[in-house]
């Protein structure tokens, strides 16, 4: 790296770029490699210091606005319900999101009081509750079994512990007919569930997570489906990374030509997959406009029976799929374009064609390899069935032959001027012709 690349590097680095970036790996022109920013390092000790420095600073900084992007670029919470106006400008401001802004959420865990153990504010059940015995032989319970009842409701216990199947219809029975008991007791039934429900939960009582983070209020999150909590930390971890539109178009392509989610989200070859698996819950969860998107992308069978089935990932109502009769499974890998990919099949079509013929093989072999019917590595191999199959839709212009002669002012060589009636030396009726 020479002094100027240094100062370039410098700067970049400064003005927040990640190594990435810098050394070409992020699509970027890069202004050196990877080996010779580390050798640069070696050779200055003090500005290797500095660079390094930056350099895990600004991974860490893109890595935290990564979270907090994929975070807040939601329209909707993991359930599906929309979020109003005022939630998303919230969680832009906040740059953070919270389950239990989702009204609709909120609404359905509301009577159960899932979301905070403070929020019941009564003393802790007992720590042992035995099934009560309570009069047997009649349908109605009597005064002593409701007031036994009563005195272990008072002390925090729930219904769910003290009594059977046959005695809970019994007591349901008794506050039926008693509305002065109901009214008394219907209070303190609830506040006792609300109780039951978070304290003998085993997770209750856990203050870190197995990762070692802190269960506080700014990192729990409560999952809507069943109230329990999760580590907000874990959770961004292991979410994904951000998804960008080129890796959605990617997935919709490889939907469209009969892979399945197994295809797109597993490595293959030593390769990243097109998008793993967390991202592609996390998308289809938090962005209803995209799933649906997918789903209408479908075109393999089993993935279809699966999105259609009531264990997805997350429906779209109203949408039926049908899959296609004439599908047939391909092994063939998605095609992603490459920077370069137009002028390296331009180099394998013979270069005496006009340009318009030689574009129109080039095409020819994008649409076989976006199709998925065409490996990249055996372009170089197949192109003779892309020539053939160019010379037999256009036999007129079967280049060489009596059909189309060359003409005499094509150069003789794709790098050269010289055409080929300048080599002509002899005419046809001169006296030095054959003829």
């Amino acid at each position: 790296m020479n002094p100027t690349e240094a100062d370039t590097f410098m700067a970049r680095l400064e003005a927040g770029h990640s190594l990435r970036m810098l050394t070409g790996g992020a699509g970027e022109p890069p202004i050196c490699s990877a080996d010779a920013f580390r050798k640069h390092c070696e050779l200055n000790p003090e500005w290797g210091a500095k660079a390094l420095a930056l350099v895990e600073a600004n991974s860490k900084s893109r890595i935290q606005d990564g979270i907090v992007k994929r975070t807040t670029d939601r329209t909707a919470c993991n359930q599906g319900h929309p979020l109003s106006p005022e939630i998303i400008a919230r969680m832009q401001a906040e740059r953070r999101y919270d389950h239990r802004w989702c009204e609709a959420c909120a609404r359905r865990w509301q009577g159960v009081g899932r979301y905070f153990a403070e929020e019941a504010d009564v003393i802790a059940p007992p720590a042992n509750v035995e099934r009560l015995t309570l009069s047997s032989g009649s349908r109605f319970l009597s005064a002593d079994d409701i007031a036994l009842i009563e005195s272990w409701l008072i002390k925090g216990a729930s219904l769910r512990k003290l009594l059977g199947a046959w005695d809970a219809i019994r007591f349901r029975l008794a506050l039926k007919n008693n509305p002065d008991l109901e009214s008394r007791l219907r209070p303190i039934i609830e506040r006792n569930a609300k109780v039951a429900v978070v304290v003998a939960s085993r997770k209750r009582r856990i203050s870190h997570c197995k990762y070692g983070h802190e269960l506080s209020i700014e990192n729990t999150g409560i999952k809507p489906s069943n109230g329990s909590r999760f580590c907000l930390t874990c959770n961004r971890t292991f979410a994904g990374a951000p998804v960008t539109p080129q890796m959605l178009d990617n997935v919709e392509r490889g939907l469209l030509t009969g892979m399945s989610v197994g295809d797109l989200t597993t490595p293959r070859d030593g390769k990243r997959p097109t998008i793993t698996y967390a991202q592609w819950r996390t998308v289809r969860r938090t962005r209803p406009d995209i799933n649906e998107r997918f789903m209408r992308a479908l075109r393999n069978p089993a993935t279809i029976r699966s999105f259609m089935s009531g264990n997805t990932i997350a429906r779209v109502p109203g949408l039926t799929l049908a899959a296609p009769a004439d599908f047939v499974r391909s092994d063939v890998p998605l095609y992603i374009p490459q920077e370069g990919d137009t002028e390296w099949l331009l180099s394998l079509t013979p270069h005496h064609w006009s340009d318009a013929d030689r574009m129109d093989v080039v095409g020819n072999i994008f649409l076989a390899l976006v199709d998925r019917k065409l490996r990249r590595e055996d372009v170089p191999v197949r192109m003779k069935e892309f020539k053939k199959q160019h010379n037999d839709m256009f036999s007129d212009k079967d280049y060489g032959s009596a059909r189309a002669p060359l003409s005499l002012d094509v150069p003789i060589f794709a790098e050269g001027r010289t055409t080929r009636g300048e080599t002509i030396k002899t005419g046809l009726w001169s006296p030095e012709s054959i003829y």
